[in-house]
């Protein structure tokens, strides 16, 4: 009965995604939609991801989803298969866009294996000194070879919001910031508020149609809410 009732609300909330979604993208959700660890992990992400103000439920969706096999190939895809893509994307909240969330940023750098071995190792030798505000030579090395590789890129600009808590305003400010600054051939991190507090004009997420599809996202998600 959950699974049957979590598969009625992920095809009803697919609904108000593009009408023509990538073939790719299509094909992920649909893996993830027959998986019930990953549809367990989309559905939150659906409700929670339609308001277009950055939410932290959001937020907290995303790494949840991204942390499944099926869910991370879904993210990483084109997203246009994806209710509330407009929203991942204006927060940052897409792995493969060119600027990702920090937070998002370091759960993909700690899967990957060269990613993880370097960042480790900056972080053991660099994390004391960089949370006082100082970074050696040595520390400005090690964040360099990090974000040289494929998937440490993101931590050159990935950004925060303002709803964020303090894990990725302490990774960005107070680590990656710290080592960055005036470092040679260094980009310089986004700012930390890109929240949205108020629809963009001229941005999808503005069309009146977001707040109803919200409503419905949470009274379908309520529905569910019963059954457990």
């Amino acid at each position: 009965m959950r699974k049957t009732v979590l598969t009625i609300f992920v095809a009803v909330t697919v609904a108000f995604a593009q009408e023509n979604p990538s073939e790719a993208c299509a094909k992920a959700l649909t893996d993830c939609e027959n998986d019930l660890e990953c549809q367990n992990r989309l559905a939150p992400m659906m409700a929670a991801c339609t308001t277009g103000t950055c939410q932290p439920q959001c937020r907290s969706a995303v790494l949840n989803v991204y942390q499944n096999k099926l869910g991370r190939i879904l993210l990483r895809s084109d997203a246009t298969c994806i209710p509330g893509r407009d929203e991942l994307r204006t927060c940052n909240f897409l792995p493969a866009e060119s600027t990702v969330h920090c937070s998002l940023g370091k759960l993909a750098c700690e899967g990957d294996l060269q990613c993880n071995s370097k960042f480790g190792v900056f972080m053991s030798e660099c994390e004391a000194d960089a949370a006082k505000g100082a970074c050696n030579e040595k520390c400005k090395t090690l964040l360099k070879q990090t974000i040289e590789t494929s998937v440490g890129s993101v931590f050159s600009n990935c950004t925060c919001t303002a709803r964020d808590d303090q894990l990725c305003t302490n990774l960005k400010d107070n680590l990656l910031g710290v080592c960055l600054k005036n470092a040679p051939g260094s980009a310089t991190l986004s700012p930390s508020d890109n929240s949205i507090t108020d629809a963009p004009a001229g941005n999808d997420l503005a069309d009146s149609s977001v707040g109803t599809n919200f409503q419905f996202a949470l009274f379908v998600y309520s529905l569910i809410a019963l059954f457990f």
